[in-house]
């Protein structure tokens, strides 16, 4: 009887793995089966090849949100543009420029909290809290290409150097030929000006002077309250949109219409934009006057259509005479949660529920977002944050009810080792705006002299108050082969440990000090979508 269980077991098992591969090896032979030019790849031969460029008006756009039906016709470029613009107007001054800025590690791309891809009226992508999601993409950018392409075209400022100490406060040939740094040495901070020098003509003129050392984004990306001098800024539709990340949508060969649906974030300070301290007539600016505009004439599409003379007729036959095309592709799930620190209740443990039943996850992106207007206003980055406790936190994630770590990870080098690993490209993310491992001391205070960001201001702002902004938590799942886990019916569990300080922003005073969060994740899970006979659909 033994040996028969035994048996019964060895093929179960045989089959269980036979099976597995054979969907790994399907899978793969979907995307390889796909044309090179729906895939975003370079082509392996030239291929005679159009592309034209249409600007495509929204059909219903308002301060809520916006919709765009796209033209079957051709090939959707995923490098098409969103083009976005914006007013900042105060109620006190309303013809006087309150110099608001975009915030500075999302950019434009805070004016959008929603965006979803229907086809025949069917959701196929829809990514909610998209802002949040692009913020936590953006950290992997290079500073090259937020200095050179991200920040022209979508504004942030969130390029950090080294040796942004103030300078000697006092004036003389000997401070002004030095840099004159006064202590601590070496800290970071946004760029700036090293010397500090004035260049205002008069007896001022080249004296040192920590006024001059302030950073400010550029006058061109100022956000006016005027319609007519707005900049326009530019979001790339993969940006918004998973499924064009990889793959280029074959419009021409859908029946169904094709739309695009944005909506908006709020209009107030802290989401669209931040404010800055004073306005262009030098008056201090109250934050809570400032309404955002969406500026409704400047949204619109920038659409590539690329076309293939010589092949567009063997792909439409493909999906309409030859059973058509599976397109596999990677979808985000947003999960939002509430967590409260208590600084009176010690060690505090959380445990939140991740419901990933039957999906094929590859990530999970935790974000532990403060929404106290009392700390948002004095950050640079708004509401975009996921701020670390002073002391760290320890967590584990359960997996089909099996722990991923042995034991809870508290070594916050690990953990930041851990979020590197999610996306396959390290952040470009200072570790002093990670955590506060460096500069804190046990009891959560930060000592005289231990402070590793500087406290020159930007756009009013201490750059000091970035320290521990950025702090996510990340979990790669994916095999080696680039396949998800399958999950089963148990949710994922993510448990926490983590002590609130009396140095830790919050309400209430210590002992009775308390800290609210927005607990959120992202799972990125993988889709299959079928195109065939001009209809699309869509199977998780």
């Amino acid at each position: 009887m033994d040996k028969f269980k035994f048996l019964v077991k060895f093929f179960c098992n045989i089959i269980f793995i036979n099976l597995f591969f054979c969907i790994v090896i399907l899978y793969n032979k979907m995307s390889s089966d796909l044309p090179d030019v729906l895939k975003v790849t370079p082509l392996k031969r030239p291929v005679d090849q159009e592309c034209s460029t249409d600007i495509l008006q929204p059909t219903t756009i308002s301060q809520s949100y916006c919709r765009f039906v796209l033209p079957n016709v051709g090939i959707l470029d995923a490098n098409s543009q969103l083009h976005v613009s914006q007013i900042v107007t105060n109620a006190f001054a309303p013809t006087v420029d309150s110099n608001s800025v975009y915030p500075s590690t999302v950019g434009a791309c805070g004016m959008i909290r929603r965006c979803f891809l229907t086809i025949g009226g069917a959701e196929i992508c829809d990514v909610r809290d998209v802002n949040q999601y692009i913020n936590w993409k953006r950290h992997h950018y290079s500073n090259e290409y937020k200095r050179g392409t991200a920040m022209p075209h979508q504004a942030g400022n969130d390029v950090y150097m080294g040796s942004a100490g103030f300078v000697d406060p006092v004036v003389g040939p000997q401070q002004q030929r030095s840099r004159g740094f006064m202590p601590p040495f070496g800290t970071i901070g946004k760029e700036t000006s090293e010397f500090g020098f004035s260049t205002a003509s008069g007896a001022s003129f080249s004296k040192q002077s920590n006024d001059f050392i302030n950073n400010t984004d550029k006058a061109k990306r100022l956000i006016p309250y005027e319609e007519s001098r707005s900049p326009g800024m530019l979001i790339a539709l993969a940006q918004l949109i998973p499924l064009l990340v990889g793959v280029q949508l074959p419009l021409f060969a859908i029946e169904q219409e094709v739309s695009i649906v944005i909506e908006w974030s709020p209009d107030t300070w802290g989401h669209r934009f931040m404010p800055s301290a004073r306005d262009a007539a030098g008056t201090p600016v109250d934050k809570t006057q400032l309404k955002s505009t969406i500026v409704e004439s400047e949204v619109f599409l920038v659409m590539d259509t690329l076309l293939y003379p010589s092949l567009m007729a063997d792909i439409k036959e493909q999906i309409f005479s030859r059973g058509g095309y599976s397109i596999g592709f990677d979808d985000v799930i947003t999960q939002s949660n509430f967590v409260q620190y208590k600084e009176s209740a010690g060690e505090q443990t959380h445990e939140f529920q991740i419901p990933l039943a039957s999906r094929r996850v590859k990530r999970l992106i935790v974000q532990k977002q403060i929404e106290q207007e009392a700390i948002v206003e004095f950050l640079t980055a708004g509401y975009y944050n996921s701020l670390a406790l002073r002391l760290g936190e320890s967590y584990n994630f359960r997996i089909d009810n099996n722990n991923v770590y042995s034991v809870p990870l508290k070594n916050t080098s690990l953990q930041r080792s851990e979020a590197d690993l999610v996306e396959g490209i390290p952040m470009v993310l200072n570790s002093n705006i990670y955590s506060f491992k460096n500069s804190a001391d046990p009891t959560g205070n930060i000592p005289a002299g231990a402070e590793n960001i500087t406290q020159r201001l930007s756009n009013g702002i201490s750059m000091r108050n970035d320290e521990g902004t950025q702090h996510y938590i990340g979990l790669k799942i994916e095999n080696s082969f680039g396949q998800g886990h399958l999950m089963g019916i148990h949710p994922v569990i993510y448990t926490e440990r983590a002590t609130l300080t009396g140095f830790d922003g919050g309400t209430g005073i210590t002992p009775n000090k308390e800290s609210t969060r927005i607990v959120r994740f992202f799972a990125v899970y993988q889709k299959i979508m079928n195109i065939n006979n001009g209809i699309v659909e869509v199977i998780d």
